[in-house]
C-alpha cells in the first residue's frame, strides 16, 4: 500500500473514531487537492494569516470551518500531507487550542454541561495553563541543525525547530495531542492501544541533529 493510500485511510478512520468517542464535535473528512491530502473546506487560513494574531487565526479557522477536527473544548487539529509519486514528501500537522479557554476556567460545571457533561476533560481546566499552538513540520527544506527536515514548533516562535527523527503519521500526531493535553480522556478510554499506528517512514535526522535534544519514536 502506498503512503498516499495508507495516510488517507488512517485519517478517515481516525476521524470516524474521534466522532464515535465524542472527542470530535465538528469535523471535515480528508480530500485530495492536486498532490496534497487536506480536508473538506480547506482554505489554508493558518498560512494566509500567519502574520496575524493567534486569536484571529483561530477565530477565522473556526468561522470558515478550516480544520480536520474540532475537539471537545474547541481545540482544532489540522493534518496536511504532500506526496510525490504516492510517497510522502511533506506534512504540516497542527494543534490550535481554543484561545478563549479562560472563559470556561471559572465555570467548569457549565463547560461540562455545554459539552456533553464529560468530566474527563476537567484536567485541562487549569488557571496555570498557557494557550499556545503546536506544529509538526516535514519538508525537504533543510539546513543542518538550524532547520531540520522534520521538526516541531511550539507557540509560533519563528526559530523554534526541535528535530524529530521521522515524519509523523496521523495516529501518532493525535495520540501525542490527546496524551499530553487530554490525558484523563486518553487513559480512561484506553486510547493508547486504539491509536497505535503501523505507518513508519524513513529517518530524516542528521548525525549533528541527533547530538542535540530531539524527539524520536520507534
Amino acid at each position: 500500500m502506498t503512503d498516499r493510500v495508507a495516510i488517507h485511510r488512517e485519517i478517515k478512520n481516525l476521524t470516524i473514531f474521534l466522532v464515535d468517542k465524542s472527542i470530535s464535535i465538528n469535523q471535515n473528512f480528508p480530500r485530495y487537492s492536486n498532490n496534497e491530502l487536506v480536508w473538506e473546506n480547506f482554505k489554508n487560513i493558518a498560512f494566509t494569516l500567519k502574520n496575524e494574531s493567534y486569536e484571529r487565526i483561530y477565530k477565522t479557522c473556526v468561522e470558515e470551518k478550516d480544520y480536520n477536527i474540532m475537539l471537545l473544548d474547541g481545540g482544532l487539529l489540522q493534518l496536511k500531507y504532500q506526496f510525490r509519486k504516492n510517497k510522502i514528501v511533506a506534512h504540516i500537522l497542527s494543534f490550535y487550542p481554543n484561545p478563549d479557554f479562560e472563559k470556561f476556567q471559572d465555570n467548569p460545571e457549565e463547560f461540562e454541561e455545554l459539552y456533553f457533561g464529560n468530566e474527563l476533560f476537567t484536567d485541562i481546566l487549569d488557571k496555570k495553563a498557557i494557550i499556545f499552538p503546536i506544529r509538526f513540520d516535514f519538508s525537504n527544506v533543510h539546513t543542518d541543525v538550524i532547520h531540520p527536515k522534520v521538526h516541531c514548533t511550539f507557540g509560533n516562535y519563528k526559530d523554534c525547530r526541535i528535530p524529530i527523527t521521522k515524519p509523523i503519521s496521523p495516529k501518532r500526531f493525535v495520540s501525542f495531542i490527546l496524551r499530553n493535553f487530554y490525558s484523563f480522556k486518553f487513559f480512561e478510554d484506553n486510547l493508547e492501544d486504539k491509536l497505535v499506528s503501523n505507518l513508519s517512514f524513513t529517518e530524516q535526522t542528521t548525525a549533528d541533529e541527533k547530538k542535540i535534544i530531539h524527539l524520536t519514536y520507534e
